[in-house]
């Protein structure tokens, strides 16, 4: 019972930041450009790349922010004396970015892209989004800085995501569909251009990347957030 008031806490913390206004200008922006578009295939490569590119990892640069500014209120130091635990922290983070981009991606390719299956594109962005976020997380907890973070953020942030883009150019290198950019993309595409083709394999694959990248997450925030506590009760006594 504990995370869905924390998930609610985390939607209206990122309401009251703008992350829903950015992303209801984004989201028209986007449905705009992509009406222009009349071939179908050209359509649902530039959906893809869009998604993949915004949505999908929304949470992985949005995260650290949100690190950084619950650090400087010195919240992390109360994770660890409340009866919340690590992982639910964690999900409630992954779980309310995961809406914002889940939203966002769902009205562009229903309002944008015809006869697209809105439920399994639903599914996908929410998984992806989940996976980026944890990963954002992650490079958070060793960040000091906001610069810092972006410093350390975007090298990994180009490597999983220019395979998925050498893809559509056609250039295929060594061990590229095991990349989680390219089986993200992989599955947008599939899912805009109503191709199943090794869909359920690929899931299942980013599912189970997004299983390791959580547990990693958990005690990268756990080592964080114990340190912290204990250093305000030492403080404090």
């Amino acid at each position: 019972m504990r995370l869905l008031p924390t998930i609610k806490n985390d939607v209206c913390y990122q309401i009251k930041y703008g992350f829903y206004l950015i992303y209801s200008l984004l989201t028209i922006l986007y449905v705009l450009i992509l009406q222009q578009i009349t071939d179908p295939t050209l359509k649902s490569t530039a959906g893809s790349l869009v998604m993949l590119s915004d949505p999908a990892v929304l949470g992985y640069f949005f995260i650290g922010g949100i690190w950084l500014l619950e650090k400087d209120e010195s919240l992390h130091s109360y994770i660890a004396v409340t009866p919340l635990k690590t992982a639910e922290y964690v999900l409630s983070k992954i779980f309310s970015l995961g809406i914002v981009s889940t939203l966002s991606a769902t009205i562009i390719g229903f309002l944008a892209i015809p006869f697209v299956h809105a439920l399994l594109l639903a599914a996908v962005i929410f998984l992806s989004s989940c996976f980026f976020t944890l990963l954002g997380l992650i490079f958070a907890t060793f960040s000091k800085t906001l610069n810092g973070y972006l410093l350390a953020s975007v090298p990994p942030a180009l490597l999983l995501l220019t395979p998925a883009i050498l893809t559509i150019l056609g250039i295929q290198l060594p061990f590229t569909n095991a990349i989680p950019g390219t089986i993200v993309f992989k599955l947008i595409n599939g899912t805009l251009s109503n191709d199943p083709t090794n869909f359920l394999i690929y899931f299942i694959e980013l599912f189970l990347w997004t299983g390791a990248a959580f547990i990693l997450a958990v005690r990268c925030v756990q080592r964080e957030t114990e340190a912290r506590g204990e250093k305000r009760h030492a403080i404090n006594t």
